[in-house]
Protein backbone atom coordinates (compact mmCIF):
# COMPACT_ATOMS: atom_id res chain seq x y z
CA UNK A 1 0.00 0.00 0.00
CA UNK A 2 2.96 2.68 0.88
CA UNK A 3 4.29 1.70 -2.71
CA UNK A 4 1.57 2.74 -4.43
CA UNK A 5 1.31 5.56 -2.41
CA UNK A 6 4.48 6.46 -2.79
CA UNK A 7 3.80 6.17 -6.88
CA UNK A 8 0.55 8.27 -6.52
CA UNK A 9 2.55 11.02 -5.00
CA UNK A 10 5.34 10.99 -7.56
CA UNK A 11 2.96 11.14 -10.22
CA UNK A 12 1.22 14.26 -8.99
CA UNK A 13 4.60 15.71 -8.80
CA UNK A 14 5.28 14.95 -12.08
CA UNK A 15 2.24 16.59 -13.34
CA UNK A 16 2.67 19.26 -11.49
CA UNK A 17 6.14 20.00 -12.90
CA UNK A 18 5.06 19.24 -16.44
CA UNK A 19 2.05 21.50 -15.93
CA UNK A 20 4.11 24.11 -14.28
CA UNK A 21 6.51 24.53 -17.85
CA UNK A 22 7.89 28.05 -18.37
CA UNK A 23 6.02 28.47 -21.33
CA UNK A 24 2.60 27.87 -19.72
CA UNK A 25 3.56 30.00 -16.30
CA UNK A 26 4.35 33.12 -18.36
CA UNK A 27 2.64 36.52 -17.00
CA UNK A 28 0.43 37.95 -19.91
CA UNK A 29 1.26 41.89 -19.99
CA UNK A 30 -1.58 44.49 -21.99
CA UNK A 31 -0.29 45.81 -25.66
CA UNK A 32 -1.75 49.02 -26.88
CA UNK A 33 -0.78 49.45 -30.65
CA UNK A 34 -1.35 51.95 -32.94
CA UNK A 35 -0.12 51.94 -36.70
CA UNK A 36 2.42 54.27 -37.51
CA UNK A 37 3.96 52.26 -41.09
CA UNK A 38 6.13 50.85 -41.29
CA UNK A 39 7.64 50.49 -37.65
CA UNK A 40 4.35 49.36 -36.81
CA UNK A 41 1.96 48.16 -39.13
CA UNK A 42 -1.65 45.69 -39.21
CA UNK A 43 -1.75 42.69 -41.07
CA UNK A 44 -5.21 41.42 -42.81
CA UNK A 45 -6.18 39.49 -39.65
CA UNK A 46 -5.48 42.71 -37.49
CA UNK A 47 -2.63 41.38 -36.33
CA UNK A 48 0.61 43.59 -35.21
CA UNK A 49 3.71 43.76 -37.51
CA UNK A 50 6.35 45.85 -37.69
CA UNK A 51 9.99 45.90 -36.93
CA UNK A 52 9.43 48.04 -33.36
CA UNK A 53 6.29 45.26 -32.57
CA UNK A 54 9.70 42.44 -33.24
CA UNK A 55 11.16 44.92 -30.76
CA UNK A 56 8.77 44.99 -28.11
CA UNK A 57 8.10 40.71 -28.73
CA UNK A 58 11.90 40.48 -27.98
CA UNK A 59 11.69 42.78 -24.88
CA UNK A 60 9.06 40.63 -23.50
CA UNK A 61 10.31 37.27 -24.52
CA UNK A 62 13.14 38.36 -22.55
CA UNK A 63 11.29 39.18 -19.53
CA UNK A 64 9.60 36.10 -19.67
CA UNK A 65 6.59 37.65 -20.11
CA UNK A 66 3.49 37.25 -23.03
CA UNK A 67 1.87 39.47 -24.85
CA UNK A 68 -1.68 40.54 -25.21
CA UNK A 69 -1.93 43.07 -28.46
CA UNK A 70 -5.13 45.75 -28.13
CA UNK A 71 -5.87 47.89 -31.05
CA UNK A 72 -6.77 51.29 -30.18
CA UNK A 73 -6.56 54.69 -31.06
CA UNK A 74 -3.15 56.46 -29.56
CA UNK A 75 -4.73 58.53 -27.53
CA UNK A 76 -7.40 56.13 -25.75
CA UNK A 77 -4.09 54.04 -25.39
CA UNK A 78 -2.91 56.76 -23.10
CA UNK A 79 -5.85 57.06 -21.21
CA UNK A 80 -5.71 53.20 -21.13
CA UNK A 81 -2.33 53.73 -19.23
CA UNK A 82 -3.45 56.28 -16.62
CA UNK A 83 -6.16 53.71 -15.75
CA UNK A 84 -3.86 51.23 -15.75
CA UNK A 85 -6.14 48.91 -18.11
CA UNK A 86 -3.00 48.82 -20.56
CA UNK A 87 0.11 48.22 -19.10
CA UNK A 88 2.50 48.97 -21.93
CA UNK A 89 2.91 50.73 -25.20
CA UNK A 90 5.46 51.54 -27.43
CA UNK A 91 6.85 54.61 -29.82
CA UNK A 92 5.95 57.74 -26.99
CA UNK A 93 7.06 60.76 -26.78
CA UNK A 94 8.69 61.99 -23.20
CA UNK A 95 6.28 65.20 -22.44
CA UNK A 96 6.14 66.44 -18.85
CA UNK A 97 2.26 65.93 -18.46
CA UNK A 98 2.86 61.83 -19.85
CA UNK A 99 5.44 61.39 -16.48
CA UNK A 100 2.70 61.77 -14.06
CA UNK A 101 1.43 58.58 -15.12
CA UNK A 102 4.06 56.83 -16.77
CA UNK A 103 7.27 55.41 -16.23
CA UNK A 104 9.64 55.94 -20.11
CA UNK A 105 11.30 52.88 -20.39
CA UNK A 106 15.19 53.94 -20.40
CA UNK A 107 17.02 53.88 -22.54
CA UNK A 108 14.90 55.72 -25.13
CA UNK A 109 14.97 53.60 -28.29
CA UNK A 110 14.81 56.56 -30.53
CA UNK A 111 16.72 59.82 -29.99
CA UNK A 112 15.59 61.94 -32.93
CA UNK A 113 12.54 62.40 -34.86
CA UNK A 114 11.70 64.26 -38.33
CA UNK A 115 8.41 65.90 -38.58
CA UNK A 116 7.70 66.70 -42.37
CA UNK A 117 4.47 68.71 -43.62
CA UNK A 118 2.91 66.86 -47.19
CA UNK A 119 1.17 69.59 -49.17
CA UNK A 120 -0.97 68.77 -53.03
CA UNK A 121 1.75 68.29 -55.16
CA UNK A 122 3.12 70.88 -56.82
CA UNK A 123 3.08 73.05 -53.44
CA UNK A 124 6.03 71.83 -52.50
CA UNK A 125 7.41 75.39 -51.88
CA UNK A 126 4.59 76.72 -49.86
CA UNK A 127 6.36 75.50 -46.53
CA UNK A 128 10.03 76.34 -46.43
CA UNK A 129 10.37 77.22 -42.60
CA UNK A 130 7.90 77.13 -39.02
CA UNK A 131 6.34 80.88 -39.75
CA UNK A 132 4.59 79.16 -43.01
CA UNK A 133 2.61 77.25 -41.54
CA UNK A 134 0.44 80.48 -40.20
CA UNK A 135 -2.49 80.76 -41.94
CA UNK A 136 -2.58 77.27 -43.30
CA UNK A 137 -5.46 74.47 -41.64
CA UNK A 138 -2.76 71.86 -40.65
CA UNK A 139 -4.09 67.95 -39.88
CA UNK A 140 -2.55 66.31 -37.53
CA UNK A 141 -2.97 63.47 -35.16
CA UNK A 142 -4.95 63.18 -31.86
CA UNK A 143 -2.87 63.46 -28.82
CA UNK A 144 -0.11 62.96 -31.13
CA UNK A 145 3.12 65.35 -30.40
CA UNK A 146 5.40 66.92 -32.90
CA UNK A 147 8.27 69.15 -32.30
CA UNK A 148 8.01 71.48 -28.98
CA UNK A 149 7.14 74.79 -31.15
CA UNK A 150 5.24 73.19 -33.18
CA UNK A 151 2.85 71.56 -30.19
CA UNK A 152 3.35 75.00 -27.89
CA UNK A 153 2.54 77.20 -30.75
CA UNK A 154 -1.11 78.86 -30.56
CA UNK A 155 -1.15 80.44 -34.04
CA UNK A 156 -1.20 77.41 -35.65
CA UNK A 157 -4.45 76.09 -36.96
CA UNK A 158 -4.20 72.83 -36.38
CA UNK A 159 -7.06 70.14 -37.03
CA UNK A 160 -6.58 66.71 -35.73
CA UNK A 161 -8.02 63.73 -36.35
CA UNK A 162 -7.66 60.08 -35.04
CA UNK A 163 -5.90 58.47 -38.29
CA UNK A 164 -3.40 59.96 -41.32
CA UNK A 165 -4.72 58.02 -44.06
CA UNK A 166 -7.85 59.99 -43.00
CA UNK A 167 -5.63 63.38 -43.24
CA UNK A 168 -4.04 62.53 -46.40
CA UNK A 169 -7.81 62.21 -48.00
CA UNK A 170 -8.75 65.64 -46.23
CA UNK A 171 -5.42 67.11 -48.29
CA UNK A 172 -6.21 65.95 -51.79
CA UNK A 173 -9.96 67.18 -51.23
CA UNK A 174 -8.96 70.45 -50.03
CA UNK A 175 -10.05 70.46 -46.48
CA UNK A 176 -6.81 71.29 -44.92
CA UNK A 177 -3.59 72.70 -46.37
CA UNK A 178 -0.91 70.38 -45.02
CA UNK A 179 -0.47 67.55 -43.06
CA UNK A 180 1.96 67.41 -40.03
CA UNK A 181 3.59 63.57 -39.39
CA UNK A 182 6.43 61.74 -38.81
CA UNK A 183 8.35 62.36 -42.01
CA UNK A 184 9.36 57.96 -42.11
CA UNK A 185 5.46 57.36 -41.35
CA UNK A 186 4.20 59.91 -43.53
CA UNK A 187 7.42 58.97 -46.79
CA UNK A 188 6.14 55.29 -46.44
CA UNK A 189 2.23 55.86 -46.49
CA UNK A 190 2.32 58.04 -49.30
CA UNK A 191 4.27 55.14 -51.43
CA UNK A 192 1.94 52.65 -49.53
CA UNK A 193 -1.30 54.20 -50.54
CA UNK A 194 -0.88 55.29 -53.74
CA UNK A 195 -0.56 59.27 -53.16
CA UNK A 196 2.88 59.79 -54.92
CA UNK A 197 0.97 61.82 -58.20
CA UNK A 198 -1.47 63.96 -55.69
CA UNK A 199 0.78 64.45 -52.30
CA UNK A 200 4.44 65.79 -52.21
CA UNK A 201 6.29 66.50 -49.52
CA UNK A 202 7.10 70.34 -48.43
CA UNK A 203 10.60 71.95 -47.99
CA UNK A 204 10.81 71.89 -44.86
CA UNK A 205 10.92 69.27 -42.89
CA UNK A 206 11.83 69.49 -38.91
CA UNK A 207 14.65 67.62 -37.36
CA UNK A 208 15.10 67.70 -33.53
CA UNK A 209 16.60 65.55 -30.82
CA UNK A 210 13.57 64.03 -28.96
CA UNK A 211 13.35 61.01 -26.94
CA UNK A 212 10.77 58.31 -27.98
CA UNK A 213 10.46 55.10 -25.53
CA UNK A 214 8.75 52.13 -24.63
CA UNK A 215 6.04 53.21 -21.62
CA UNK A 216 5.22 51.47 -18.15
CA UNK A 217 1.67 52.51 -16.88
CA UNK A 218 2.69 53.61 -13.13
CA UNK A 219 -0.40 51.87 -12.31
CA UNK A 220 0.82 48.16 -13.70
CA UNK A 221 1.23 45.39 -11.92
CA UNK A 222 4.31 45.13 -13.49
CA UNK A 223 5.85 48.42 -12.81
CA UNK A 224 8.10 46.94 -9.86
CA UNK A 225 9.63 45.40 -12.24
CA UNK A 226 10.58 48.47 -14.25
CA UNK A 227 14.63 48.18 -13.69
CA UNK A 228 14.25 44.65 -15.34
CA UNK A 229 12.71 46.30 -18.60
CA UNK A 230 15.27 49.32 -18.30
CA UNK A 231 18.11 46.44 -17.87
CA UNK A 232 16.66 44.22 -20.92
CA UNK A 233 16.06 47.47 -23.21
CA UNK A 234 19.74 48.21 -22.60
CA UNK A 235 21.15 45.60 -23.51
CA UNK A 236 18.80 45.25 -26.35
CA UNK A 237 19.52 48.52 -27.77
CA UNK A 238 23.74 47.51 -27.26
CA UNK A 239 23.42 44.92 -29.37
CA UNK A 240 22.09 46.66 -31.87
CA UNK A 241 18.60 44.87 -31.79
CA UNK A 242 16.89 47.35 -33.14
CA UNK A 243 18.62 48.75 -36.31
CA UNK A 244 19.31 44.91 -36.94
CA UNK A 245 15.40 44.25 -36.54
CA UNK A 246 14.56 46.97 -38.99
CA UNK A 247 17.03 45.48 -41.51
CA UNK A 248 15.44 42.69 -41.52
CA UNK A 249 11.82 43.36 -41.80
CA UNK A 250 12.19 46.13 -44.53
CA UNK A 251 14.32 43.39 -46.63
CA UNK A 252 11.58 40.77 -46.11
CA UNK A 253 8.31 42.96 -46.24
CA UNK A 254 8.51 46.15 -49.09
CA UNK A 255 5.73 48.46 -48.44
CA UNK A 256 2.33 47.17 -48.89
CA UNK A 257 -0.02 49.88 -46.79
CA UNK A 258 -1.37 49.10 -43.62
Amino acid sequence: MRNLVSIAVLAAVLVFFVCSSPAQAQETIQVSFNPYPPAVTVDADGNPQGYDIRLLELLAERLGLRIEYHHYPFSRGLRLMETGEIDLMIGVLRRPEREKYLFFVQPPYQKSVSTAFYVRKGEEGRIRRHEDLYGLRIGTGIDVRYYPRFDADARLDKDAVRAGLMNFKRLIAGRVDAVAMNEEVGDYRVAADGFQAEIGKAEYVHVESQEVHVVLSKKSRFAPRLEEFNKVMAELLAEGARQRLKAEYLREQPPDGD
